[in-house]
């Protein structure tokens, strides 16, 4: 019995945050039924194919026209038995197609209602569409990322998104928590702009006490040091001295007594003051050793660091293989599909793919039977472009 067995989930979110939201609760064993229209989502056609499948696992598939009646009407029988709702339109679209907060908690006052969009349902903002990389750059994440003194940059990867997707698997399951006690359901509001400002917590922080904007530094900081990348003569370290203790670590580790016994660096406020001195100093002692050899005095010493890996390197990792964190499931017509795997580990809840990411409405015939249709009420409502299955 997984946590959230028993438990109808309809996601009728698209591209990551939402679907990455929907794949927790499908772990965690809730039924999770994706709901798309009847072209599918539009990040479909995206990696050959394999977008979907990459973070659609262990849901059903079923597909609508929420344009016209007959859609309408499956989606709302489902309603009023699910336990959770999820959309992500831009306020007011759900409302427009007749399932908003207000229609369908009165259907169903057990609900939990989530929505996810890039500013959230009230404020100036939450008519403006949301994309990861426009909220990193107005919560100023992208302004403080980038090469010291040069060009700002975004995240490799879609951060906020990811970060909203958990926030929001997190968000629902609080929600059926306080259910549990209530017997009554609640919305949740969750945007990417608050979840991006929330990322920037400690340079919020920081402003508060200082008045000072984040400054690009490439992969150091201004007020941790030594905390960035070194070059070795194989691959980069990055070296993690966020505390004086670490410091004391550092400098027996690798030997460098000199540095530990002048007074200019005993402590984070004077190594970052004197950062012009010490940096270069630095920089020439690990050119002069390799990452592998770096690694082996500095990890037994207890000392934060680790290799620059390439996510090819990260595909091979020793540490990855073991812990499962990389799935791979054959999908018809696409082939072999390699994802992320859940990173939350419950001892009585092993990961498990049950469902390989749906088809466009791969389960519309099954999901429909469940809510009452006959075939032949199925069958009507596929030939007039209600409802899609294969």
């Amino acid at each position: 019995m997984l946590p959230l067995s028993d438990t109808l989930v309809l996601d009728l979110t698209q591209v990551i945050a939402g679907p990455t939201a929907g794949q927790i609760l499908g772990d965690m064993g809730a039924d999770v039924i994706k709901v798309e229209p009847l072209q599918g989502e539009h990040f479909r056609p995206h990696f050959g194919g394999a977008w979907v499948p990459s973070m659609n696992r262990n849901k059903r598939g079923l597909a609508l026209d929420l344009r016209t009646e007959g859609g309408r009407e499956v989606l709302m029988r489902l309603v009023k038995k699910a336990d959770v709702f999820m959309e992500a339109f831009t306020p007011g679209v759900i409302d427009k197609l007749g399932f908003g907060w207000d229609v369908v908690s009165k259907e169903n006052p057990r609900l939990v209602y989530a929505s996810v969009s890039g500013y959230g349902q009230t404020g100036p903002y939450s008519s403006r569409p949301g994309y990861d990389p426009c909220i990193q750059a107005e919560v100023g994440l992208i302004e403080a990322t980038g090469p010291t003194g040069g060009e700002m940059c975004r995240t490799g990867t879609a951060a906020v998104d990811y970060c909203t997707g958990s926030f929001c698997a997190a968000g629902i399951a609080f929600a059926l928590l306080g259910r549990h006690r209530t017997g009554r359901g609640q919305r949740l509001d969750l945007s990417l702009f608050d979840v991006g400002t929330h990322m920037m917590s400690h340079w919020i922080t920081n402003h508060g006490l200082t008045g000072e904007d984040p400054v690009r530094m490439g992969t150091g900081n201004s007020i941790l040091f030594p905390l960035r990348v070194f070059e070795t003569k194989t691959k980069p370290i990055y070296i993690a001295g966020t505390n004086d203790a670490f410091w004391k670590v550092l400098c027996r580790a690798l030997g460098c007594e000199d540095w530990l016994a002048d007074p200019r660096f005993a402590t984070n406020e004077g190594r970052v003051a004197h950062r012009t001195i010490l940096e270069p100093m630095m920089e020439m002692h690990f050119a002069q050793h390799t990452c592998e050899a770096l690694l082996e005095i500095l990890l037994p010493a207890g000392m934060p660091c680790s290799a620059v890996q390439k996510v090819s390197d990260l595909m091979e990792n020793p540490h990855v293989k073991s812990r499962r964190g990389i799935i791979e499931v054959d999908y018809p017509g696409i082939g072999p599909v390699k994802s992320a795997s859940n990173p939350i580990k419950l001892s009585e809840a092993p990961l498990e793919v049950r469902r390989p990411a749906p088809g466009i409405g791969e389960h519309t015939v099954e999901i429909m039977r469940d809510v009452g249709y006959s075939d032949a009420e199925i069958a009507a409502l596929r030939a007039s472009k209600a409802v899609g299955a294969p």
